[in-house]
This record gives C-alpha cells, sequence and structure tokens, in this order.
C-alpha cells in the first residue's frame, strides 16, 4: 500500500468533534497517542468498525491467517 501522507511537506489538520459524535468511519485517517511514547502522536487508517469481521495474517506465513470481530471499547 501507498503512503497517504509524505514525511516532508504535508500538512495535516486535526478536529476533535467527529470522535465524540460518531462520524469516524472505513478509511479515515485519526491521530492516536502511542502506547510505548505517550509524547508521540500516530496517525493511523480506519480499516474496520464495531461487528466488521477482520482477517489478518503474518506476511512472513501468508498461510497463518485469523480472523477476528471488531468490538465496541469503551
Amino acid at each position: 500500500m501507498l503512503p497517504t501522507l509524505n514525511i516532508a511537506g504535508d500538512v495535516v489538520l486535526v478536529e476533535h468533534v467527529s470522535p465524540r459524535i460518531g462520524k469516524v468511519g472505513h478509511g479515515d485517517l485519526v491521530l492516536v497517542k502511542s502506547p510505548l511514547n505517550p509524547n508521540r502522536n500516530l496517525t493511523k487508517r480506519v480499516v474496520a468498525m464495531e461487528g466488521d469481521t477482520v482477517t489478518y495474517f503474518d506476511p512472513l506465513n501468508s498461510e497463518d491467517s485469523r480472523i477476528a470481530v471488531v468490538c465496541l471499547l469503551n
């Protein structure tokens, strides 16, 4: 997959209202705090929503795939 954002030259504007009113959907970019370094922000793409089924696999061993259902986190 090609990167959506370039390291140099791209500007990202962030608004904090949509997640609170439930307007985040498939394909949206979200800004989250890094679990390893809370002082760092990460940009991620939403690939699944509550109730979706996701199949994921290890790129080094494509025969080993798993299926998960996305649940609601409170």
